[in-house]
């Protein structure tokens, strides 16, 4: 193939085949972005995985004075089974007995409690209730407590035991915690179109 052709290949297939989001500079605001239609990869820290497994469970549920909510959480990891090496983890709310089918979760970048989307007009509970990355091999983790990140999270519609979605997590490097003064070196994320197994 002669080198004009060559790279006329290389532009077709870079238009039809995004580059993957660790080529890529991440979105300020991932919560306002619409994630890629990839198949989903991850990074914690700089360490990249493709999820061999994505879940949703329930985790029972939130109560206040005036309201209850369906707590679940969507965990992405290296490998099937409690504790994987590699996990990425979204815990969020639903008003009581409401579908998470066809429904967007936001969250920002952003320690102002009162700027997050809420569960409900009421707005006692924000909808996104934490995130968390895990590498268990190295002892290196970011989550919402230390860190900041935006969110996007969307699902499709249930079809038996399973339900698609696509996520954009975005961690930016450069971030210090209360215990750890040293800014973080790598952006950590978690990007693209997953299917999720229900955890009865």
């Amino acid at each position: 193939m002669d080198p004009i052709s060559s790279r006329l290949l290389v532009a077709a297939l870079a238009a039809g085949f995004p580059l993957l989001a660790g080529a890529q500079a991440l979105p300020d605001d991932c919560s306002s972005a619409a994630a890629p239609k990839q198949p989903v990869e991850a990074s914690i820290l700089g360490t990249k995985f493709t999820p061999k497994a994505v879940n949703l469970r329930s985790t029972g549920y939130v109560k206040t004075e005036s309201e209850q909510f369906d707590s679940y959480r969507l965990e992405l990891m290296s490998e099937d089974g409690i504790s994987a090496p590699l996990e990425v983890g979204v815990t969020f709310i639903v008003p009581k007995g409401a579908k998470i089918e066809g429904k967007v979760f936001r969250r920002l970048a952003t320690k102002d409690r009162s700027r997050q989307p809420m569960a409900s007009k009421a707005g006692s509970e924000i909808e996104v209730q934490g995130w968390s990355f895990k590498n268990r091999p190295a002892k290196a983790d970011s989550d919402h407590t230390g860190h900041l990140a935006s969110l996007r999270l969307e699902f499709g519609q249930r079809k038996g035991d399973t339900i698609p979605g696509n996520i954009y997590l975005c961690v930016a490097r450069g971030q210090t915690t209360m215990f750890d003064k040293t800014p973080t070196k790598e952006e950590s994320y978690a990007v693209g179109a997953f299917v999720a197994k229900i955890d009865k």
